[in-house]
């Protein structure tokens, strides 16, 4: 295994640009940080182009498990001394391997055709800017069991760091897609979608709605709440009930609640 020890090394310097939007798109690569992530991910079909390892701070069963997973490990792999190790890691994470590989296509493609069960049932976040949220509503899709995850005029990045990080790796196994509303809305039409819109005018009890129908749960903006296309006579506006002082949740856990009274209403049906 080569030994990496300064930070003016190409392939270093090749990672910390994955940091940032803009060196992932121009690489069309992604960086993943974390064992338990990086492990999901390449169960998940991503094949990694390179790893790096600081033993010092490795778990060594982490290793192993994805060693096993990887047939060319040590080849692809390269070991980074702890004081640079640090300042390759995104954040504060650091338990001793980072992965880079080609960027995973997100496709439609992929959402219609896991969607065509008989009763399908997705989610859709639009213009999300924080990439905690993203991740946390991945996990809530992941978790519930949904068909997909479409992000409508993204404002963040599927794969950005922190948005695996709080997805706990389950963006690479959630089908998932990005879209332009106006796009969005017309599929959702023409394939005879249920669509109800989280908001806070106008709306009705959430818990009131039939969610064992072929449905589409719309959350919005973090700010904003959802644009105003939403606003249309084919859609419903649904409201979470508040009993406190406050009008509303954060985004990511308004989608977990959403979600997973869909679970339970199909659960019991």
């Amino acid at each position: 295994m080569e030994i990496i020890s300064s930070n003016q090394n190409q392939r270093i310097k090749r990672l910390i640009q994955l940091h940032r939007s803009r060196g992932r798109q121009k690489q069309n690569r992604i960086a993943v940080f974390g064992g338990r992530e990086i492990l999901r991910a390449i169960l998940a079909g991503v094949v990694p182009d390179e790893l790096f390892v600081c033993h010092e701070f490795a778990s060594k069963d982490t290793l192993k498990e994805i060693k096993s997973n990887v047939s060319d490990f040590d080849f692809l792999s390269y070991e980074v001394h702890s004081d640079l190790f640090e300042k390759i890691c995104f954040g504060d994470r650091s338990d001793g391997i980072v992965m880079t590989a080609d960027r995973p296509e997100l496709s439609m493609d992929r959402v219609i055709t896991n969607a065509n069960s008989d009763v399908p049932i997705i989610g859709i976040v639009e213009s999300i800017e924080k990439p905690g949220n993203l991740g946390a509503v991945l996990r809530s899709v992941d978790g519930a069991g949904f068909d997909g995850l479409i992000v409508a005029d993204p404002l963040t990045d599927w794969f950005h760091p922190n948005t695996i990080r709080a997805s706990l790796g389950t963006c690479f196994s959630v089908f998932g897609c990005t879209s332009d509303t106006d796009s969005l809305q017309t599929w959702l039409l023409d394939n005879e979608f249920q669509v109800i819109v989280a908001s806070l005018q106008g709306a009705d009890d959430f818990y009131d709605f039939d969610l064992t129908r072929k449905t589409a749960i719309v959350l919005g903006n973090e700010a904003n709440g959802v644009s105003d296309s939403w606003n249309r006579v084919e859609f419903h506006a649904a409201k979470i009930p508040m009993l406190g002082i406050a009008d509303s949740l954060n985004v990511s856990a308004a989608a977990a609640a959403m979600f997973y009274e869909a679970r339970r209403q199909r659960r019991n049906a």
